[in-house]
């Protein structure tokens, strides 16, 4: 199933001029989250899961970057379990230099104990697991706090995902992860001012569909 391209979220007319405000956005998508109810919330993250198998992703034996649930983003525990019962191989992030802003993808079983690192988000303790590279892995879904029609996503704002995958924004590679966010319908945007480190998704999975990004021209 694959989503149409209207429906994105209004936004202000400084924002819809191109100008770039990205803690505004921020905080107006972080307080439409905590409005959602328990409810809705776990509709979505069914949803979500729904959407992410009938597009193909959770193949059996696919190497999946994944990451648990920090305050109200969409949950991704449905997404892992449909993930597991598929046979596919899971990989949490784990940050490894806060300073520099580096994290790494780390092996996830259901024996892997689980640490709250600084900012309270569950993570493997990476000493004791196997990690690996992100060119190998088949796909990466990313949190997201908002999504524009071209793929540019604004994140958390600390820079984790963006230097952890820059390397994948230049050139062509015969082997690269697909990015796909993962979110509510309503933080899909009109237009974000990409920012030199920023990496554009391949697409985004809300609780209303697939949006597949097409590098230049937007949704399809």
């Amino acid at each position: 199933m694959t989503a149409q391209a209207g429906g994105a979220s209004p936004l202000p007319a400084a924002q819809m001029s191109g100008v770039d405000n990205r803690t505004s956005l921020r905080r107006q998508m972080r307080a439409q989250r905590r409005a959602l109810t328990i409810e809705e919330r776990t509709r979505a993250a069914r949803q979500i899961a729904r959407v992410a198998t009938r597009a193909l992703l959770l193949r059996p034996a696919a190497h999946l970057g994944l990451y648990i649930t920090h305050h109200a983003e969409a949950d991704t525990q449905p997404l892992i379990e449909a993930a597991r019962k598929r046979g596919c191989h899971l990989y949490l992030p784990v940050i490894t230099d806060y300073r520099s802003a580096r994290m790494r993808f780390v092996r996830y079983t259901d024996e892997t104990k689980l640490v709250r690192n600084r900012y309270g988000i569950p993570e493997p303790i990476h000493g004791a697991a196997t990690h690996i590279s992100t060119r190998l892995l088949d796909v990466i879904f990313v949190p997201v706090v908002a999504v524009d029609a071209r793929g540019w996503r604004i994140g958390s704002g600390a820079g984790f995902y963006d230097r952890c995958l820059h390397h994948l924004r230049y050139g062509r590679m015969w082997r690269r992860p697909k990015l796909i966010g993962l979110g509510y319908d309503f933080q899909r945007v009109p237009l974000i001012a990409a920012q030199p480190w920023d990496v554009p998704l391949d697409g985004l999975i809300t609780e209303k569909g697939f949006y597949r990004f097409v590098p230049g021209r937007g949704t399809r």
